[in-house]
Order: structure tokens, then sequence, then C-alpha cells
């Protein structure tokens, strides 16, 4: 495969042949194939569209054209990237509204009450295409599931406002500052979104550690290497940022 551009997330390795990519299929693969195709068939064109399976069982996608950055650097803590990311996901969970999940599908993650959309789980600059300076689509759709929206949403100002605790070298901006950024964010996306999602933050980032940990346990070498890299101490400490300076973030969302 020495022809193919290769990527290395923080799980997966995905390799490109001009406008098609190919990476690992998860059980979930399937399920998520259909609901790709379905949010195509909405006009969402935010996302990969599904190409089905090579010979050696990898998904294959098309190509999403623009940059993808691990971080918010400071280039690009612009209020229009962080808007058109609010956009982007309101767009997508919009278009997913109509999609039925089937009996037999196997999610990452397991279902949320209440299913409002199909939560993306995973959104971040990371997973994010930028292109002119504006978030254009969204990547790795692995961590899919049903769910309500402000689950989703909840991660997505985690990262983006972003909600780090001091010490986290992605974190930047004051307590006030991030309020401020998280209720921008909140108000691109539109109703319902709002303060609550402030205290959502630490119910997803603790779901994130019990998954890793059980990812871990059950042998997933990834997993187990984040671990001991010191990421599920990073979202500890950022859970009790979050609930240290509650106040404050949720106060930013009261001003226009």
């Amino acid at each position: 495969m020495s022809d193919y551009q290769e990527f290395r997330g923080g799980v997966n390795v995905v390799r490109r042949r001009g406008d098609v990519v190919h990476r690992p299929a998860s059980p979930a693969a399937p399920a998520i194939h259909r609901l790709l195709q379905h949010v195509h068939d909405a006009g969402f064109r935010g996302a990969p569209q599904p190409l089905g399976f090579d010979a050696d069982g990898n998904e294959r996608l098309t190509f999403l054209d623009g940059d993808v950055h691990d971080t918010l650097t400071p280039q690009l803590r612009t209020p229009e990237l962080l808007t058109s990311a609010a956009t982007l996901l309101r767009n997508l969970h919009d278009a997913t509204t109509g999609f039925r999940p089937e009996p037999g599908d196997r999610w990452l993650f397991k279902v949320r009450s209440p299913v409002e959309v199909m939560c993306h789980g995973d959104i971040a600059p990371y997973n994010s295409v930028v292109r002119d300076g504006l978030t254009v689509g969204f990547i790795d759709f692995d961590a899919a599931h049903p769910g309500p929206r402000v689950w989703d949403l909840a991660y997505a100002v985690y990262r983006y406002a972003p909600l780090h605790a001091p010490g986290n070298p992605e974190s930047f901006g004051t307590a006030e500052e991030q309020g401020h950024r998280a209720a921008a964010f909140c108000r691109a996306y539109g109703p319902p979104a709002g303060a609550d999602v402030i205290d959502v933050v630490p119910d997803r980032l603790q779901a994130l550690i019990d998954f890793m940990r059980e990812q871990a346990a059950q042998g997933n070498e990834a997993f187990q290497q984040h671990i001991a890299e010191g990421h599920t101490g990073l979202y500890e400490t950022d859970i009790r940022y979050v609930r240290a300076n509650r106040d404050t973030l949720r106060q930013a969302f009261e001003v226009a």
C-alpha cells in the first residue's frame, strides 16, 4: 500500500488514495455507513460519503478537502471558526432526525435517552475539517450513537470553548472568556442549546473516562496508551474545573 498517503490519528491509522479514504472498520461501521448515506441524502455535505469496504475489510469513504488540526492553535481561535463549527453541528443533527436505527445496529457508545438525534460522539478540532478559516466538515464518525442534542453539544463546547483547566496543555483563556466562547457556540447552534450545557460537561467527560477504562481493560492498546499518557487524569482535572467555575461559565450566557 505504498501508493497510499498515511495519517495516524488517536486510535486508527488512516490511508488515502486520491479522493478515497481507507480506514479500519469498527463493528459499528455498517450502521454508520447507513447514517452517513442518510445525512448525504438529506443534503448535508459536511460528512464523508460511504463507499463500502475494500478487499481487506477497511471502510472506504470520500475525502473531505481541507485541513484538520489537533488543537485550537492561536490562529484558529476566531469567532468565525467557532460559530461555523456550531452551525455545522446543528445542520448535522437536523439531518439525522429522520434516521431510524435498526435493532441489530452496534454502536461504540451506548444509546442515551432521550433520543433526539444521532450524536457524532467526538466533535473536536481533531475531527473537524477547516477551509478558509471555517469549519466545513466533520470526520471520524466511529463514536456516533443515538442520543440527546445536549450530549453532543457538551463535548463540542468542552473542546471548542475550551472548558479546560489552566494546567491542560490545550487550555486558553480565563473561565469568563471560556464561558463567552461556550455561549457563542450555543447561540450559533440555536435552541435548545443554552447554559444547561455547562452542567452536562462533567457527566459527558466522566462517561468518556469510564469508556476508556473499559476499553483498556478489554485489551485495547490505544486506550491503554492514552491512559498511560495521562488523558484520563486531564479529564478528571477538567471535570473539577468546570464544576468549580460553574457559576462564572453559566453567567456568560446571560450577556448578549
